[in-house]
């Protein structure tokens, strides 16, 4: 257990500057308000209209078409726009516009990357926003710049000249619009940092991405926490808040459904909540076709004939059980695979309950009444609680609880915190706002309390007079460096302890330390530390491995974003032996530390061996070439190590790939790695570097790393225990089954901008790590 120092306070610091409710322009966490749908029409039949206006949808995400809006220079035709805009309003729907894409009057269509281009591009918008001004309408500028969208190619620096033109002419002609941006497809973390370099996140009203995946949706929460802790950095005085616009999941997606994509909606627009994402817009209203084998028609609520799927269904259920119920929090239960939220309306409570384990029930405490219980169906039962602890039956569909009126529920839902994703700086205060109300008709004595791994943070009493209302702050302080985000429980405390009065809250640390320890070679090991606050920083890094120790003076820069720190053992280090480093200041205080982690040296690389093999895969007509052989690299890696073996290759346009593997003794894999790592001499080519592994079912895995944009050696690694972005064969159910081998274990995709061009790399020291 890691420990963390806290600072305990006994009283309560007030503020103004928070707010409960959402930032001003994103809509208020009341359901269904922050749920919507992304639409390819602009006029619909009323039948459809009305379908999607009874689904509980009150956003839409629709393309403003630059090219079908100005046929004729300067000339702008909106009549299909307003018929959109007209019955959206009708509805109570609100509107997100895409200002995109390129129009073939300007720049020869594309992308706008030319001064006239951007001038004639703003025109448009100007005309856009004087005619819906104060519609409600959110203006977002582009769609997925940084993938194909972005013709001819992702370009961030000509991006941001547009996207600072475009909030420039917002601003003038229409000061109160609101503008999102950049609608990234994922979560291109060098695209948005550089977007942060360049001035434009700061000056948007709210980010906006596209969380994409195979996986849960609750695993988008930790990305949403790095984002958050972007935002900060770049736009500490201004809080930016996050938009899910665009994410789906097709029903014929590998190892995925239509009762999966209906289980996957509501818990997508749930377990955002959670993560401080104020608008959720699922993909896609209706099927875009009805090819049974394309998934792009399958990622819709209905049918392309609009008969309602299951997803329509459960949406429909969450938005009409909930209807006008404010997200509280989320109760923070033992395992955290469990989702628990608490919703109010009135003096009206809800939970909304699922869990991403299997099933399994949990106890909660209820007063005495009938709980309604819904189904993801939209089925509901009555269930009668006597005083007995409730037993609720969590499964990976979530269902909701419509909980009895009672006393006794007042104070669990009087209470939440502002903020549940809040960036903090190790080793300095900060405030845990919390927003808290006196239901009752007397005054309270009131404890509130932050823990985190079994440890007081802060806790502190103050009085709260009957009707009133107030945001508090928890001061804490957390010390160490090590975990970039925190799961902290804030407590209201009550004479018996209850889970349901309690909360989730994640503390993104911004200066956090991120250490790691690379294969050792002989009596050297390298830590590398990865300092992302980038502050100036002397202390220690203490190695042990096995029962030796060895130390080595860390020196971080103002503005170092990373440093490698060579230790050299008293003793050369056994093959098998289990490595950690820490990293301790000059008071003797650990700041971070590593995991301990064992490194098995794959004995490949060497003049030697034989049996290495290379060949070129994908589309058979497009020129490829791969050439694999054990030679000195250029230079020699910063363990002393040049013999690597060295990959040849050469792709023709089109789709093409380059693999790798080892000698036929070496391709079983031994045990369940957690991942693959390996010295990598790159070329700067871009192409995609990633590997591929075959389960015990046949079941084929392709970890990635990304693109090759570095020049010169730098150590990798590709997770091997799950979390795949793709998989297929054998099981075909996303879950690694042991033992595992080697189909390549260094592939190289073509980026197509890198074709009809030869290419080297070089690799040494592959090394599994458990």
């Amino acid at each position: 257990m890691r420990s963390f120092r806290g600072c305990v306070f006994g009283m309560l610091a007030l503020i103004t500057a928070f707010s409960a409710a959402a930032p001003k322009g994103v809509p208020e966490p009341v359901v269904p308000q922050p749920f919507g749908v992304n639409i390819h029409f602009t006029q619909a039949s009323e039948r459809e209209l009305n379908l999607l206006a009874d689904g509980g949808f009150r956003f839409v995400r629709m393309d403003l078409f630059w090219h079908e809006i100005e046929k004729q220079k300067g000339v702008y035709d909106f009549s299909q726009y307003d018929i959109l805009v007209r019955d959206m309003t009708a509805r109570g729907i609100r509107i997100l516009f895409i200002l995109d894409y390129g129009n073939e009057l300007y720049d020869a269509g594309l992308a706008p990357h030319t001064d006239a281009g951007r001038a004639a591009f703003a025109r448009y918008v100007e005309a856009a926003v004087k005619r819906y001004a104060g519609k409600g309408i959110l203006w977002e500028i582009w769609n997925e710049p940084n993938i194909f969208f972005w013709r001819p190619k992702p370009n961030v620096e000509d991006y941001a000249k547009l996207a600072h033109l475009v909030i420039d002419t917002i601003r003038r002609v229409a000061p109160g619009e609101f503008i999102v941006a950049p609608a990234s497809s994922g979560f291109p973390w060098e695209f948005l940092e550089r977007l942060g370099q360049l001035g434009v996140l700061q000056r948007l009203d709210a980010v906006t991405v596209h969380p994409y995946r195979p996986h849960l949706p609750e695993s988008a929460n930790e990305d949403y926490r790095r984002l958050r802790l972007l935002l900060d950095r770049y736009s500490p005085r201004k809080y930016l808040p996050i938009l899910s616009g665009e994410w789906g999941y097709s029903d014929i997606w590998q190892a995925m459904d239509m009762q999966k994509q209906a289980r996957y909606l509501p818990r997508q627009w749930l377990s955002n909540l959670t993560g401080d994402v104020f608008l959720s817009i699922w993909y896609d209203w209706k099927n875009d076709g009805e090819d049974p084998k394309e998934p792009e028609h399958h990622f819709g609520t209905v049918y392309h004939d609009l008969r309602p799927k299951p997803a329509y269904i459960a949406a429909k259920t969450l938005t009409s059980t909930l209807n006008g119920y404010r997200y509280l929090r989320r109760i923070a239960l033992p395992n955290p695979d469990d989702y628990l939220l608490l919703f109010r309306k009135g003096e009206q409570l809800a939970l909304a309950a699922w869990t991403t384990a299997d099933p399994h029930p949990v106890t909660l405490n209820l007063p005495r009444g009938t709980v309604q219980v819904v189904d993801l169906m939209g089925k509901t039962r009555s269930i009668a609680v006597s005083g007995a602890p409730f037993i609720l039956d969590l499964t990976q569909e979530p269902q909701y609880l419509l909980l009895p009126a009672h006393g006794e529920m007042n104070l669990i839902g009087a209470w939440s915190p502002v903020r549940q994703l809040l960036t903090v700086r190790a080793g300095h205060t900060q405030n845990i706002p919390v927003q808290v109300h006196n239901p009752t008709e007397k005054t309270l004595s009131v404890v509130l309390r932050a823990r985190a791994n079994e440890q007081t943070l802060a806790q502190a009493r103050f009085r709260l007079r009957s009707g009133e209302r107030r945001v508090v702050n928890l001061p804490v302080r957390v010390e160490e460096r090590g975990i970039p985000y925190l799961r902290t429980t804030i407590d209201w405390v009550t004479d018996k302890s209850d889970v349901l009065q309690t909360a989730t809250v994640w503390l993104c640390v911004s200066n956090v330390l991120n250490v790691r320890t690379l294969p050792p070679v002989r009596r050297q090991v390298l830590a590398v530390i990865e300092n992302a606050g980038e502050e100036a920083l002397r202390a220690t890094s203490q190695i042990r491995a096995g029962s030796l120790q060895g130390s080595a003076p860390l020196n971080l820069a103002k503005g170092q974003r990373e440093a490698t720190v060579s230790v050299q053992m008293p003793e050369a280090l056994p093959a098998d032996v289990r490595v950690s480093a820490q990293i301790v200041d000059d008071k003797g205080v650990i700041l971070a530390r590593s995991e301990e982690t064992r490194w098995v040296s794959l004995e490949a690389v060497r003049s030697d061996v034989t049996g290495w093999r290379a060949w070129v895969d994908g589309d058979a007509k497009v020129e490829g070439k791969a050439e694999v052989a054990i030679t000195e690299a250029p230079e020699p890696t910063p363990l002393g190590v040049r013999t690597a073996a060295r990959l040849d290759y050469r792709f023709g346009k089109g789709w093409r790939f380059a693999c790798v593997n080892l000698p036929q003794t070496l391709v079983p894999i031994e045990g369940k790695p957690k991942a693959v790592g390996m010295w990598v001499y790159g070329d700067g080519s871009g192409n995609m570097l990633r590997c591929r592994i075959t389960d015990s079912t046949g079941q084929t895995f392709q970890p990635d790393h990304g693109a090759i944009t570095w020049k010169g050696w730098r150590f990798v690694t590709m997770r091997l225990d799950g979390g795949f972005p793709g998989f297929w064969g054998g099981a075909n159910d996303g879950v690694v089954h042991y033992p595992l081998r080697w189909e390549a274990v260094l592939l190289v995709d073509s980026n197509q901008q890198s074709a009809e061009k030869d290419w080297s790399i070089y690799v040494t020291g592959i090394a599994l790590q458990y």
